[in-house]
């Protein structure tokens, strides 16, 4: 059996501000370090032995001090990325055009194809992230992985999991540093767990 152990980054200065992340970066609030710092006590009865991340600055800031503390290597993957929302990336959402607003309530529909500007599609997103964690599976078959990742992309990856239709209501929310923990075992994937290590929860 494979433990995957997928996380959501810290909070970023973007995220204060309502900004669309997309593939544009934003470091992390001071908040967002100290979360960085919670998820070292959250894995220290887990033997990780490896981490994965998206090669985002916000990823990386997050995933750094559980890196330090494994004693392990940061294993950089660009189709761990958050969606991009092509123009969008980096923009307030209090900015938003009504030209933007219909643009997203069809990326956010049924209508899987849809992509703003230059970005992606959802079933882009969904595709490149359950490729890339099937393809984690069978480099490190039995062990234990920890994957630093995006909200969106944790989203989709669990509603293909759980067979969500892609314009469903979700009944899950996926926090800063969430720990949303996969086991592999009869060739397929199984959702064991969401924890929450967000202050906000946190005691």
């Amino acid at each position: 059996m494979t433990d995957l152990y997928l996380i959501r980054h810290g909070e970023t200065i973007f995220n204060q501000q309502g900004c669309f992340q997309g593939h544009a970066d934003s470091p992390l609030t001071p908040l967002g370090l100290q979360q960085a710092e919670r998820l070292v006590a959250h894995f220290s009865q887990i033997p990780l032995q490896h981490i994965y991340s998206s090669d985002l600055g916000r990823a990386i800031s997050s995933a750094t001090p559980l890196s330090i503390a494994k004693d392990l290597p940061l294993k950089l993957c660009p189709l761990l990325r958050e969606i991009s929302y092509g123009y969008l990336d980096g923009q307030p959402k209090e900015s938003l055009s009504e030209y933007d607003k219909e643009q997203l309530r069809r990326l956010f529909s049924a209508e899987l194809n849809v992509q703003i500007g230059e970005g992606e599609t959802l079933n882009q997103v969904k595709s490149r992230l359950f490729n890339r964690i099937n393809e984690i599976q069978r480099l490190h078959a039995g062990e234990k992985v920890a994957v630093m990742t995006h909200g969106l992309s944790m989203v989709m990856l669990l509603k293909k999991i759980l067979h969500i239709p892609v314009d469903a209501p979700r009944q899950f929310n996926v926090h800063n540093v969430s720990v949303c923990h996969l086991t592999f075992k009869s060739n397929q994937w199984w959702l064991q767990s969401i924890e929450r290590n967000d202050s906000d929860y946190v005691k």
